[in-house]
């Protein structure tokens, strides 16, 4: 082993003592492939219910319990797509296809009400639609 190789190897185990201990931050997800399935889904749905009030996070919660996680992020992707450029994502599941068209309607009803709301007509009116 070179001193180039011994010096990356000790950046990495300080990295990973400061990422310890696993079974903490994952949530109890003791494998590295388990946690990135799952980081991924937790990620998106944290960014999807800056869209939503508590009453639909609620909801939708409920109703994407079941997916498997990567699905979930896809459809809270699909979601953000949707609320940011208008671009509705089509889905092969019809469950899946009416899940998204329900969360839409949840979105439009919600913004009005959230902090943000004013700002996203700011940045319309400054920088148009696209």
């Amino acid at each position: 082993m070179d001193k180039k190789e011994q010096i990356e190897n000790e950046e990495v185990s300080q990295i990973l003592k400061h990422l310890a201990p696993w079974l903490e931050k994952t949530y109890g997800e003791e494998s590295l492939g388990s946690w990135e399935t799952s980081m991924a889904s937790k990620l998106m749905m944290k960014l999807l219910e800056l869209w939503l009030t508590q009453e639909n996070r609620d909801k939708v919660e409920r109703m994407l319990e079941f997916y498997h996680p990567l699905d979930r992020a896809a459809m809270a992707y699909a979601l953000i797509v949707y609320v940011m450029t208008g671009t509705k994502m089509t889905f092969k599941s019809a469950m899946a296809k009416q899940h998204f068209k329900i969360i839409c309607q949840m979105m439009k009803e919600d913004m009005p009400e959230l902090m943000f709301a004013g700002h996203m007509r700011y940045m319309l009116r400054r920088y148009g639609r696209k």
